[in-house]
């Protein structure tokens, strides 16, 4: 058996690389294990021991021990192949705000803590490090530099970027293939409404100047997006249905308007009575304002607008509804969570799956299935109470 006098530990999960192979050195009557390296944010080198022993032997099958092989290309590092190749080749191949997604990625989290790592030095176990470095909880701030989620996406946006440098011939293979993504806390939060919490919430909106925009979303489980870029021209009162046909989106920060990203996006969506009456009310409201203002008005032809006729910018929009939300008494969610809520009380209302993928807009039916099916337990308990009305109601004969 041999003695281990000391070892010292990472000072921090992703601050450095090893370069080589270990080596074996005598020091001060012991055998100590080197390994070289160096800073994997600033590419300044740095020596690590990785033991002290008592014995040449036990030194040397230590040695053995962290042997590992590399493959990779020579020179070229992360913060090189993202900057310098990767990134350029995806800004005129996707959409803005996916490339926006990319950069922040790439630039706020991975060339700060990996940027000097040579491709070829590149390992799960480097990635290992630094993948807990993100998730791991500052001491000062009480903190994670991110959230498994957000963590999540970086690490795939890395993967992407590795695997086409696997394509490309400059990595033997992936090695963030190697790795686990973190495990997303499971914390109990409702993403949408019971139909009697949807009630209650459009009661409690009702005589606020956007509360057919609401009531639309609920109805037609439009996004955000296609919800605030509705035009009064794509609305039919006398057919009861209306078009979507573009959305508001936010790139880089600010609103955009533009066209919608597939064909099954564009669609036609009916309602009822009541949403015809929701919508000539919110119409006479917005005439009014229109008169108020005058000349200041700018007619943008969009049914739900700023006191102004100016489109409504999408943050904006998710912050008044909290709000509202909570003036409610209802469960908090989000914008998404009324279409989450349209479509699982339209699974129940409506009992045609492929009738509410055509509604929500979805290329494939299994979204509709799999992605909604959230808050279903509440409304087959609700289709339940009302089925037992019905059957203990008795019939005049």
């Amino acid at each position: 058996m041999h003695d281990v006098c000391s070892r010292n530990v990472y000072d921090s999960p992703v601050q450095w690389v090893q370069v080589g192979d270990p080596e074996v050195q005598r020091q001060r009557g012991k055998w100590v294990v080197r390994q070289s390296g160096y800073d994997a944010a600033t590419g300044k080198r740095k020596v690590r021991q990785l033991g002290t022993y008592t014995s040449r032997r036990a030194a040397q099958a230590h040695q053995q021990a962290v042997l590992d092989g590399r493959a990779g290309t020579e020179g070229e590092t992360v913060g090189d192949y993202l900057e310098a190749s990767w990134l350029p080749a995806k800004q005129a191949r996707v959409e803005a705000s996916t490339f926006d997604q990319y950069t922040w990625a790439v630039r706020r989290h991975i060339v700060p803590l990996l940027g000097a790592v040579r491709l070829r030095d590149l390992t799960a176990e480097v990635l290992d490090r630094w993948l807990v470095e993100l998730v791991s909880v500052d001491p000062d701030t009480g903190t994670a530099r991110l959230g498994a989620t957000s963590t999540r996406l970086v690490r795939k946006v890395l993967s992407m970027a590795l695997e086409e440098a696997v394509q490309r011939g400059r990595l033997a293979r992936n090695p963030v293939t190697l790795t686990q993504p973190p495990r997303a806390a499971r914390r109990p939060r409702q993403l949408g409404w019971t139909l009697e919490q949807a009630r209650q919430f459009l009661a409690s909106v009702g005589e606020h100047r956007l509360a057919a925009a609401f009531h639309v979303a609920l109805v037609t489980g439009l996004r955000r997006g296609e919800l605030l870029a509705l035009r009064w021209s794509d609305v039919d009162i006398e057919r009861c249905h209306l078009t979507v046909g573009q959305q508001l989106a936010v790139e880089g920060g600010r609103p955009r308007m533009k066209q919608l990203k597939t064909e099954s996006s564009q669609r036609v969506v009916t309602f009822g009575p009541g949403l015809v009456a929701a919508l000539a009310e919110h119409r006479r409201r917005q005439d009014g304002e229109r008169s108020m203002v005058r000349e200041a008005w700018q007619d943008s032809g969009l049914v739900f607008t700023t006191q102004l006729g100016t489109w409504i910018d999408p943050n904006n929009f998710a912050r008044l509804m909290d709000v509202l939300v909570g003036q409610a008494g209802v469960p908090r969610i989000t914008p998404k969570g009324l279409r989450h809520t349209a479509q699982s009380v339209g699974r129940v209302v409506v009992g045609d799956d492929k009738v509410m993928q055509e509604r929500l807009g979805h290329a494939d039916i299994e979204v509709t299935l799999n992605t909604y099916t959230h808050t279903v337990a509440d409304q087959h308990r609700e289709a339940g109470r009302r089925l037992d009305d019905v059957f203990a109601t008795p019939t005049e004969p």
